[in-house]
């Protein structure tokens, strides 16, 4: 297990090297990657998983003392969705070599797809609570970075940020449930946690509600669902691998495994169950208006969410094999349908539903495979999907007549929008033309095995499903013992009788006809019942209120002027070190141990800050801002402190090198008006900064009493092995805040790059352009008024 997550981290290196010489091929190193996630098929395989041994566990040290380890607990449902990650992922890999551009940036493309990979694998995996908020947060990294994959384009940076915003308020959702889980259960593993206690302690209810704000940002529930539609702004393996077996299905994973914690509370399911199938209803209708083939799915996922939460949300032993049933169903045909829709924009220019027609007879093999994968997400026999929604619907029936009517309503306008994406396969075949009546591709042929083969593949695992359902049965029982339900007796089958379930179904059908037959009244029905609120638009003003606050606390506390800012900094020094003598009012030190070689030093630091007080030209100004730095230098040599010394001048001599570099680039003087008594409060508030700051190194000199240097000095050989104690101090006694200046350092350096790429020209270098703008997916209503 620990090799599975690792490994797609270690090929992510690998692919970046070798991305330039390979090219496309380093497709193939990345499907390589996947290669240990899908050995764990073979204890997934065993009789031990489906009848509850013990579990596969793997530990690995990182910081044991704060219960900080890499702990992998291999039961039935984390090596299933395990291997479900490594499945799709290879095929997304051996995809993409396929579909995309030869102009692409692979050494970024690949490297992404693969720590994501590896972020998701451990995350399954993870047993450790603090190492599961590790990965879920890397998650939300690797996928902000593949979805801003195309960063040229402003709707890809918007579905980026938009996605890392929403999913990064679930990760702290998350990290304060694993912190509260922690007290209340003693233990930061998820398998040593005393469930009794957690559920006497008062910190229960708040662990519920944090969790579940995970499980929603993550898996786009109301109201959070706004940012995978969106997220289709990836290139379409990613959203392939996205949507079918990764990121938007780990908030429907926390709420599996967690529901054996939470699951016997009535607020669980109560907040779940009508969460899930609301998120059902509203995703599919807002599918159903769509005219693009990539949002279409991209809501069709929300509203699949929505039936995942809504079985796993009932904790009860029928809900969690049905779920699990689906999540296998859906990862088949989401996955499928995304290549699919990959296919007709690679092969038409397109994937605007009204540009499209008649594609059978152009690309049949692509029809076969769609035509299956439609089938199954619409809930038609002989396919796995249709399995998968009667046990739905028995479900829902036990929950309560709201319920069902809602999923009811919900699978008709599935099948609708189901209807409608098979539809452009039908009716006379006309080539795909722009705006301007020119076709927008010279010759439409079938796609090569390349891009074919992972659709089909997909497909036919969703037929095998339907066709033969003791297949979907038995994987879904490996994880029977570790969701508690493996004592449940149901089973999948293709005939179950005539059931309360068929004859929903029957109505599910009859509804959806409906629908179909008065198409054009249901969309026109959809533009004009416009809410006049949506989430989207509340993101928007939430940033836009946000920003303006920001801004009005910046202007009130600081000004806009750098000289305004300025006074504020040393009047604050001033006001410190008033404190100080307040606290400690026998701040001044004896001049007795002070010795007399130091006062050079101290003439040349007061030089050196008057001459650059009385300079009249920046150079002779930097030149002096040195004088000081090295007789700084200077006075830590004195102080038998080389290391210091050595900094410090490494320090100085880049300062004023930097300094020399950017003066040709600097405006020139300008005299700012200032009045005499500017004058005299500038002079005031300098001096107290100056009187202020040595007053409070004075006086901590007496806050920190005793002393903590000899403590460095005794330990430093005996605790950290260094007979330089800098060293030691730097690197083993405040080894983590050498850590955290590293990172400031890393991140200038990167910020700094940047602005310096700022002002290069960049263009898409993929697939082409043909979605509509992503902000128009929402907000726009011309988009949506398209007949």
């Amino acid at each position: 297990m620990t090799l599975a997550v690792l490994f797609p981290l270690l090929m992510a290196a690998v692919c970046a090297l070798l991305s330039r010489p390979l090219g496309r091929r380093t497709g193939y190193l990345a499907a390589l990657g996947f290669g240990p996630a899908l050995l764990l098929a073979v204890p997934l395989a065993g009789s031990s998983v489906e009848v509850g041994g013990a579990p596969l566990a793997q530990v690995t040290g990182w910081v044991p003392e704060l219960g900080l380890n890499f702990a992998f607990r291999g039961d039935g449902f984390s090596l299933l969705f395990a291997v479900l990650i490594g499945v799709i992922g290879a095929l997304a890999s051996l995809y993409s070599v396929a579909y995309l551009s030869p102009r692409e940036r692979f050494g970024r493309f690949y490297p992404y797809l693969l720590l994501f990979g590896g972020s998701m694998l451990g995350l399954v995996l993870s047993d450790n609570l603090i190492a599961l908020f590790g990965f879920w947060e890397m998650t939300s990294v690797t996928s902000f970075l593949l979805i801003g994959l195309w960063h040229t384009r402003s709707e890809a940076r918007d579905g980026a940020i938009k996605a890392f915003l929403v999913s990064a308020l679930g990760g702290l959702g998350l990290l304060a449930a694993a912190a509260l889980l922690s007290v209340a259960g003693g233990s930061t593993l998820l398998s040593e946690l005393d469930l009794a206690a957690v559920r006497a302690s008062p910190l229960f209810v708040p662990a519920l509600l944090l969790t579940l704000l995970a499980a929603f940002t993550k898996s786009a529930q109301l109201p959070f669902h706004l940012w995978l539609p969106t997220a289709m702004e990836a290139p379409t393996p990613v959203s392939a691998f996205l949507h079918s077996a990764t990121m938007v299905k780990a908030g429907v994973v926390l709420v599996a495994k967690f529901g054996l914690i939470f699951g016997g509370s009535a607020l669980w399911s109560g907040i779940i169950v009508p969460l899930g199938v609301a998120t059902m209803f509203w995703g599919s209708w807002r599918a159903l208006k769509q005219t693009d083939l990539k949002a279409l799915l991209a809501f069709s996922t929300v509203s699949q969410l929505g039936l995942l939460m809504a079985l796993y949300g009932l904790a009860d032993a029928p809900g969690r094999f049905a779920a699990t049933t689906h999540l296998l169903n859906h990862a088949a045909f989401k996955a499928a349908l995304f290549f699919v829709v990959g296919i007709i924009d690679h092969e038409t220019g397109t994937r605007e539903t009204f540009r499209l027609s008649g594609l059978r007879r152009v690309l049949p093999l692509t029809f076969v495979v769609a035509l299956l994968a439609t089938l199954s997400m619409a809930g038609l026999p002989p396919l796995g999907g249709f399995i998968s929604k009667e046990l739905f619907y028995e479900a829902m029936l036990r929950a309560g007549p709201g319920f069902i009517a809602v999923s009811v309503i919900g699978s008709a306008l599935t099948l609708a929008y189901c209807a409608r994406l098979i539809g452009i396969f039908f009716g006379d075949f006309r080539a795909p033309e722009d705006d301007h009546g020119q076709p927008l591709t010279p010759h439409i042929h079938e796609a090569g095995p390349g891009l074919l083969l992972p659709p089909a593949l997909l497909a036919g695992t969703a037929l095998l499903f339907g066709v033969w359902p003791a297949s979907a049965e038995w994987l879904a029982r490996r994880a029977g013992a570790a969701l508690d339900f493996a004592g449940y007796g149901g089973h999948l089958t293709l005939w179950h009788g005539v059931t309360p379930a068929l004859l929903l179904t029957l109505l599910t059908w009859g509804l959806a006809a409906l629908l179909v037959w008065q198409a054009a009244r249901v969309y026109f029905l959809q533009v004009h019942l416009e809410l006049p609120f949506s989430s989207n638009r509340g993101y928007r003003r939430l940033l836009l209120g946000l920003e303006t606050l920001a801004s009005r606390v910046i202007t009130g506390t600081q000004g806009l002027a750098l000289p305004d800012q300025l006074r504020i900094t040393l009047a604050a020094a001033g006001l410190m070190g008033g404190y100080a003598v307040w606290r400690a009012p026998q701040v001044l030190q004896p001049l007795e141990g002070v010795p007399l070689s130091t006062l050079p030093i101290a003439v040349l630091l007061v030089a050196g800050a008057l001459g650059v007080l009385l300079s009249r030209n920046r150079l002779t100004a930097v030149v002096l801002t040195g004088l000081t730095g090295f007789g700084s230098a200077v006075a830590f040599l004195a102080m038998r402190a080389p290391d210091l010394a050595l900094t410090q001048l490494l320090i100085e001599a880049v300062t004023v090198i930097l300094f020399l570099l950017v003066f040709r680039y600097l405006p020139g003087f300008r005299s700012l008006p200032r009045g005499r008594t500017r004058q005299v409060i500038d002079v005031g508030l300098a001096g107290a900064a100056g009187v202020g700051t040595t007053l409070l190194i004075l006086a901590s000199l007496r806050f920190l009493s005793p002393p903590i240097s000899p403590y460095y000095l005794e330990n430093a050989y005996k605790g950290g092995g260094g007979k330089n104690v800098v060293n030691v101090l730097l690197v083993d006694f405040r080894g983590f805040d050498t850590l955290g200046e590293i990172m400031v350092v890393a991140m200038v350096a990167l910020a700094v790059g940047s602005l310096v790429r700022l002002g290069r020209r960049g263009k898409a270098r993929s697939e082409k352009d043909t979605a509509p703008p992503t902000q128009d997916l929402l907000d726009l209503e011309l988009q949506q008024r398209r007949p």
